[in-house]
């Protein structure tokens, strides 16, 4: 099926390897490419999560381009940095928008029409920030004195941040404090399907918020939304367009 908004999945890495015993043929959707590379990866542990993490990338992939799922081994994407020109950064997919970040055992995985730029963030709520953090990420605005939970705060505003620069493939090329975010007239998206667990920046599925970035302009402008996760994790999806937002299910993605 093809779709006109934005669909995202967050999941575990555990549900993926559950859903991948109950379907052994899943594994057999990985380029050799992305085999190779996770096998460079030192812990079996990450080794696992690379993989299980890219096979949802595929599959989400292929639900947006309206291909047979398993077909998604046949996609393939690239990767090419706007800053060096190397063979990393933001996948890309012919015909489709599409975005990947994983924290730990979370994976979050956003895609959209070709016509959207999209990016997505999620990170873990970390025992303490690293020292300059407010420095180095925050815009004068956003100063975390006067916020309840400031550590959820400054989680919250990096992955926003995160998911802005990877919507246009900057990526940390521009540091986040050069990007403030910055609340807007609310516009409310029809989530399909949520976490009964959320976390959120607007705490509603909604489209509330904007990245000020007059220095960069396809930067400035770029909305975004919170993605609803555990409580342990902060969320974020940024796009140039303020679509209807969709979220899945693994089931979803095995619909032949």
């Amino acid at each position: 099926m093809t779709v006109a908004g934005i669909e995202y999945l967050v999941c575990d890495i555990n549900e993926v390897r559950e859903t991948q015993s109950a379907h052994p043929w899943l594994a057999s959707l990985l380029s050799p490419a992305e085999v190779k590379r996770s096998d460079r990866l030192r812990h079996a542990s990450d080794r696992i999560a690379y993989r299980c993490a890219h096979l949802v990338l595929r599959l989400v992939a292929a639900r947006r381009l309206g291909a047979d799922v398993r077909s998604a081994g046949d996609l393939e994407f690239t990767r090419c940095c706007r800053s060096c020109g190397g063979p990393h950064g933001k996948p890309q997919v012919t015909d489709a928008e599409i975005s990947l970040s994983r924290s730990g055992t979370m994976v979050l995985v956003g895609s959209a029409p070709p016509s959207s730029p999209i990016g997505v963030d999620i990170e873990g709520l970390p025992s303490e920030v690293f020292p300059g953090f407010d420095d180095y990420v925050l815009a004068p605005g956003e100063r975390t004195s006067a916020c309840t939970n400031p550590d959820r705060r400054r989680l919250e505003l990096w992955v926003a941040k995160e998911a802005a620069l990877k919507t246009t493939g900057h990526g940390l090329s521009v540091e986040p404090n050069k990007l403030e975010v910055v609340q807007t007239e609310v516009v409310r998206t029809e989530v399909v399907r949520t976490s009964e667990e959320t976390s959120s920046l607007d705490g509603s599925g909604a489209w509330a918020s904007s990245i000020r970035a007059p220095d960069y302009p396809d930067i400035d402008g770029l909305n975004l939304a919170s993605v609803p996760c555990r409580p342990s994790h902060a969320a974020a999806l940024s796009c140039a367009d303020r679509l209807p937002v969709t979220a899945l299910t693994l089931s979803d993605l095995l619909i032949e």
